[in-house]
């Protein structure tokens, strides 16, 4: 009896053991796959040459853009033009990026890196993921009347959002993000329509916005990473800083600095400004996917805001402080 018993017990080991094997190459296999559709969607958004109509959806609030993406010699543009009001047209040429603000009559002109579409925001850097994200397929559903295939990233923390993506089957263009809380969705971006071309015309590249002497131009300023004067204590792993650039705001050389993080998926802003007034209420506020907060830091404010749970910003923001050597 006890070796029919103790063969049972090891067959059950056996079939469990082999089980979690075979689902653990499972899951790999579908992980892979998944990476495979993102690295495709990643070509796609940068190759092609398309233009469709956008929603763009958070707080029960509807945007919608005309979105126009070509490449020519190798460079790529991109302009998206909101027809909503105010109205806003922003425009890529590589990696420079103009926003036009009818309404203030101003111009902002700023950096992006290289090959990062203003709209389809795709990971860059997918084998490094893994460690804070797991990946993973789904059905095929319609989105713009076109079979697009859903991936799923997930964070394996509390850290960050996870982010559902429709990708289009015939053209790998993703159609479809939604940013999520959970299983809340908190914001969401769907083409309405989609066209792919050949090409596109110059014209639909160019700015539709008439500009005159009266507008002004803000320009940020890129500096290296090694100017930094900023001690960063709060940043969670996984993100790392992407840019670093100075707004000169008036003509008193009011600066304020922009501290660009990633973690390859989301994104988070950090803004340090001089302080104008000494009554100052810091206070969390969160407006669809995007968390912000703001503290007071000497003689400075900072605000950090970006893709990312309440606690995490809040944490880079108490973790920012002015070197020690600077401060002296």
């Amino acid at each position: 009896m006890n070796k029919v018993v103790s063969r049972l017990f090891y067959l059950t080991f056996l079939a469990l053991f082999m089980f979690s094997i075979a689902t653990e190459g499972f899951a790999d296999d579908s992980e892979s796959e998944a990476k495979a559709w993102l690295s495709a969607a990643q070509l796609a958004s940068t190759t092609l040459n398309y233009r469709g109509i956008v929603s763009y959806m958070k707080d029960n609030q509807i945007e919608s853009l005309h979105v126009f993406h070509g490449v020519s010699n190798g460079v790529e543009q991109e302009r998206l033009l909101s027809v909503n009001t105010p109205m806003r047209e922003v425009l890529r040429t590589a990696d420079k990026v103009t926003c036009y603000y009818p309404d203030t009559k101003s111009i902002s002109v700023d950096s992006k890196p290289l090959r990062q579409s203003m709209l389809l925001g795709l990971p860059d850097d997918l084998n490094n993921l893994s460690k804070h994200y797991t990946f993973s397929l789904g059905e095929v559903e319609h989105v713009a009347r076109r079979p697009s295939r859903l991936v799923s990233i997930q964070p394996k923390d509390d850290l960050r959002f996870g982010r559902r993506l429709w990708i289009d089957v015939e053209s790998k263009l993703p159609l479809k993000f939604e940013w999520l809380d959970g299983n809340k969705v908190l914001e969401q971006l769907v083409f309405n329509s989609l066209s792919l071309e050949k090409s596109i015309p110059p014209e639909e590249l160019a700015p539709s916005t008439q500009v005159d002497g009266t507008w002004k131009t803000k320009r940020h300023e890129t500096l290296p990473a090694e100017s930094l004067i900023w001690t960063l204590d709060g940043v969670p792993d996984g993100f790392h800083m992407i840019s670093y650039t100075r707004l000169k705001r008036d003509s008193n050389n009011r600066a304020i600095d922009h501290i660009l993080l990633s973690d390859g998926v989301s994104s988070i802003s950090i803004y340090i400004d001089q302080l104008m007034s000494e009554i100052f209420t810091a206070q969390p506020r969160k407006v669809g996917a995007i968390n912000s907060y703001t503290r007071k830091l000497d003689k400075y404010l900072v605000t950090v805001m970006g893709e990312a749970p309440e606690k995490t910003v809040q944490t880079i923001g108490d973790g920012i402080h002015l070197q020690e050597s600077v401060g002296k």
